[in-house]
């Protein structure tokens, strides 16, 4: 790490610019990206772009009939925002889980997504809200749903000189539970996650999201579905969109789990998640 250029850039502008190297890489909060550039995972790596200090990337602020969400912001700032906490709870509790108090003093959401891992904690979160991400290279801004964002694990459809803005989500007051599988509750990569909203508009909508059952987050459409024509989400209700969450998952053997062990747990997480909203 000695022998990298470090940039402090005074602009979002700014930050793209030196981006367009393809050497570069930003950072915010900077605790996945350390981790990985001392463990050799970056060994074309030439230079770092701190991204951190830049205001815009840092608020979280409503514009009409949304909210937007800084790609600076951390998970600390996302858990204790009122806002946050009165309309959109899956993502201040799967922001709560992300790592220890001092890793949610300094991880970003932005550094969260922009991992592109199967079992980010937030990224279920962020598709059961139906969020947008705002990608920006310095002059133009674009939005992409979220479900549209990510290619394969840690591969996104960022391109050279984009940074990830922030995420917008829709102002509606959401009912919400994000549970997770680790070894240890916080500390631990999830074995499986799941995020879980639903608001009613005149009807009721659901959006089920799981992590580390396919190569990205998958959404449970069938039980979405389901529980969107049940009059009433009953104890049978409740069993009959679990084994649909089971039947969607479609997850891979590796050192933290086994395959039947995420699909059976994904099934009993909407289960959870389910009780725990209807009660």
């Amino acid at each position: 790490m000695n022998n990298l250029q470090f940039i402090r850039p005074a602009s979002v502008q700014a930050a793209c610019e030196a981006l367009k190297n393809p050497g570069f890489m930003p950072v915010a909060g900077g605790s996945d990206l350390v981790v990985k550039i001392r463990n050799g995972l970056y060994p074309n790596l030439e230079g770092i772009v701190d991204i951190g200090d830049l205001a815009p990337l840092n608020l979280i602020r409503t514009d009409e009939n949304r909210v937007i969400i800084g790609s600076g912001c951390t998970m600390n700032q996302i858990i204790n925002d009122r806002l946050m906490q009165d309309y959109f709870p899956a993502l201040v509790k799967a922001a709560a889980t992300v790592g220890a108090l001092q890793i949610r003093n300094s991880a970003t959401i932005g550094g969260n997504v922009a991992n592109a891992s199967p079992a980010g904690d937030t990224i279920p979160a962020l598709y059961s809200l139906e969020a947008r991400v705002l990608i920006t290279n310095g002059s133009s801004t674009r939005k992409v749903p979220i479900d549209e964002f990510f290619l394969s694990p840690g591969k996104t459809i960022m391109q050279t000189g984009e940074i990830i803005e922030g995420f917008t989500l829709l102002l509606r007051k959401t009912r919400g539970e994000f549970l997770k599988l680790g070894e240890r509750r916080a500390h631990a990569i999830s074995k499986i996650n799941m995020a879980v909203s639903t608001w009613n508009d005149g009807r009721d909508h659901w959006r089920i999201a799981m992590g580390s059952v396919a190569p990205t987050v998958l959404r449970c459409r069938e039980a979405e579905e389901f529980l969107e024509s049940c009059s009433q989400i009953d104890d049978a209700a409740i069993n009959k969109a679990a084994e649909m969450a089971l039947n969607t998952a479609k997850p891979i053997s590796d050192l933290r789990s086994t395959s039947a062990y995420r699909k059976k747990m994904a099934g009993v997480l909407l289960k959870r998640s389910l009780m725990a909203i209807i009660k």
